[in-house]
């Protein structure tokens, strides 16, 4: 089990996020369903309409508005204004939070609340890259990692080699120095969550989409662009190594539109996170229809639940996410109580890398002519349950992880 260490509380590193509860949000922006818009006008008067990026990809689905501070400067309480709204006689209009979610390689963290969001442990250097498994027989299926994107400098390592073959890679930030190499708090997450793809699922067509910055954090309108875009991309799994809480029964909206937009046989994994917490709440790992992936200690004499790893029943799988052995980037890490200089190549733990070993062993497991689904529901099935409340157990070869000193 790792211990606890001090680390950066990654929702701090954005002035924009608010919090109510467990539910990190962005100030001064709501999300509305777009036909409810002229509702939400009436009831608020005129509001100034933000688009993402310039061809609006959330067009005909959400419109993000700003409701600015009133006269006084303070600000609008939106959870409290998003509560009235959905209050009012027939439901009124489908309003929410601007959601902020983030990696998870989360747990709680010494000194801080427990964040649902944030390190499970401080990456650790080691000597040795991961080598590629051997291929399996299956099809070419197309893999989307939804993450902080890819490091091009890591598609030289022979995990990313053949016969993988790639898709579209949005990059990976990485660093907040170049000139000095200095690793962002989650710089090189979404490499090292590919590289599971790549190293289990040899066949696949692997592909990154970049929503995470290099803190870990992302709003809900870049997550569900991120989504769309693997989705038109044909991605077959989605694999998300991220997550965040909502208030209440009300699920994020633009997410759940989106998700909903998927074709039935997309399959997406999501991490249940990494807080010790059975909270149903968990998005998008706690939706209906995802497979939510809880972690196991591999790393003592038996498999036993990862202590930091969220549990429910609401948990789909659990699969090693302790001492990962993955591709990482190069350079320094500072943000724990000393710097670390890595060399392409991390032991890291959570249900962030827990979540795209699942993924893969689906898409290698994906036949001629059988769906994803298909595949993930006789794997799944065929799994024991041996821990109550991390759902079946899903278990990796000895070097998936890196041994303890």
């Amino acid at each position: 089990m790792p211990e606890e260490t001090a680390f950066p509380n990654p929702w701090a590193l954005d002035p924009r996020i608010r919090r109510t509860g467990d539910t990190y949000y962005f100030a001064g922006e709501l999300l509305v369903a777009d036909p409810d818009m002229r509702e939400m006008n009436t009831l608020l008067g005129p509001l100034r309409t933000l688009r993402t990026v310039a061809d609006d990809p959330l067009a005909g689905i959400v419109t993000r508005v700003a409701v600015p501070a009133g006269d006084d400067g303070v600000e609008t309480d939106l959870p409290a204004l998003v509560s009235s709204m959905r209050g009012l006689a027939r439901g009124g209009p489908r309003v929410g939070l601007n959601h902020a979610f983030a990696a998870n390689s989360g747990a709680p963290i010494t000194g801080q609340p427990k964040l649902h969001g944030g390190l499970a442990t401080e990456p650790l250097p080691v000597p040795e890259q991961p080598t590629a498994a051997g291929a399996t027989e299956c099809r070419p299926v197309r893999v989307a990692v939804v993450d902080t994107g890819l490091d091009p400098a890591a598609l030289t390592m022979p995990v990313f080699g053949r016969p993988l073959r790639h898709g579209v890679h949005e990059l990976d930030q990485v660093y907040l120095d170049s000139a000095t190499r200095r690793i962002g708090l989650m710089g090189g997450h979404g490499t090292a969550a590919a590289g599971v793809v790549a190293r289990y699922a040899r066949h696949c067509v692997l592909m990154s989409v970049q929503v995470l910055s290099v803190h870990g954090i992302t709003d809900e309108v870049n997550l569900a662009a991120g989504i769309l875009r693997a989705r038109d991309a044909g991605a077959e799994i989605i694999s998300m190594s991220l997550g965040g809480v909502f208030e209440g029964d009300t699920p994020p909206l633009a997410l759940e539109l989106v998700l909903d937009s998927l074709p039935a046989e997309t399959v997406v994994v999501a991490a249940a996170g990494n807080v010790e917490s059975a909270t149903p709440n968990f998005y998008p790992a706690s939706r209906d229809g995802v497979i939510s992936v809880a972690a196991v200690d591999t790393t003592g004499a038996a498999a036993v639940p990862a202590g930091f790893s969220n549990t429910g029943n609401w948990i789909t799988v659990c699969a090693p996410g302790v001492r990962v052995h993955l591709p990482y980037v190069t350079g320094t890490w500072d943000h724990g109580p000393q710097p670390l200089t890595f060399a392409g190549q991390v032991a890291w733990s959570g249900t962030s890398f827990a979540t795209p070993y699942v993924a893969a062993r689906i898409a290698a497991a994906t036949s001629a002519g059988q769906s994803c689904r298909d595949a993930a529901d006789i794997l799944l099935k065929g799994l024991p349950d041996p821990f109550p409340g991390y759902g079946r157990y899903l278990e990796a070869p000895g070097d998936f992880t890196y041994p303890a000193p």
